[in-house]
């Protein structure tokens, strides 16, 4: 009887995604599922803390007032953000104070163990890597899971207010023929660390995450959105981007 419950609840389950809707309760989603929905969100709510503990050093470090305030209110955003994926997490019964103390290095993405050095590293990473996560908080916005969706939408509109700063500071240093060698190095250093963090292409466990429509996109997919963002937009100021095919399917 229990495997035909379970069978019941995935025909049910199905049915509602492949009809648009959004699944809204816990008791709604099969082991199956839920396992792939916890791998995409425990990730997420680990990379909005990691991201937020990397930009706290550049409260102090930015160059400028204005700065220090809108690096501060970006270390405020990411922690908000981390709280609502937390948030999210509880209502599905995780041990979030386990993820966030003990778990924490085992869901975090490489890209975050490396330090941010130098104003311009910290620019770059501002821009390549919270537009990488603009491009996957779009795919999350889409989910079938509701709860999940409706955070995203505002996440996302905040993540691509983040992208501006670094826009707006990358263009500036690659205007000034006396940064603009050092902001080349800064995306050199960080385009294949931050180009990773979109996952490999084609794989099973991302056809899982398609067929529940947790995820819209394949990782490549993704990736190249991001990738032909970023390329247009360093070839307008004058900066050499590493060609995606090196490392596209690491």
């Amino acid at each position: 009887m229990l495997v035909m419950d379970e069978k019941a609840k995935h025909e049910a389950m199905m049915a509602k995604i492949e009809a648009g809707e959004k699944l809204e309760s816990p008791e709604e989603l099969t082991d199956e599922y839920r396992q792939a929905l916890l791998l995409l969100m425990i990730a997420q709510a680990d990379s909005e803390l990691a991201g937020a503990y990397g930009y706290v050093p550049w409260i102090e470090g930015a160059p400028t007032n204005a700065e220090k305030l809108a690096m501060a209110n970006i270390v405020k955003d990411e922690i908000r953000h981390a709280k609502a994926m937390y948030d999210l997490l509880d209502r599905l019964e995780v041990d979030t104070n386990h993820l966030i103390n003990v778990d924490k290095m085992k869901n975090r993405m490489k890209v975050f163990y490396e330090p941010i050095k130098t104003w311009a590293d910290l620019v770059m990473f501002n821009f390549l890597m919270d537009r990488a996560a603009g491009h996957q908080l779009h795919d999350a916005a889409e989910s079938s899971y509701g709860p999940w969706s409706r955070t995203m939408v505002q996440i996302e509109k905040e993540e691509w207010m983040h992208v501006k700063h670094g826009e707006t500071w990358v263009k500036r240093m690659a205007a000034n023929a006396e940064t603009k060698a050092e902001i080349q190095t800064a995306l050199d250093f960080w385009f294949p660390m931050v180009n990773k963090v979109f996952g490999k292409a084609n794989t099973d466990t991302n056809k899982t995450f398609q067929k529940f429509k947790i995820k819209q996109r394949d990782n490549q997919d993704v990736r190249l959105s991001w990738y032909n963002e970023i390329k247009a937009l360093f070839d307008s100021y004058g900066m050499v981007c590493p060609p995606i095919d090196l490392i596209a399917k690491n």
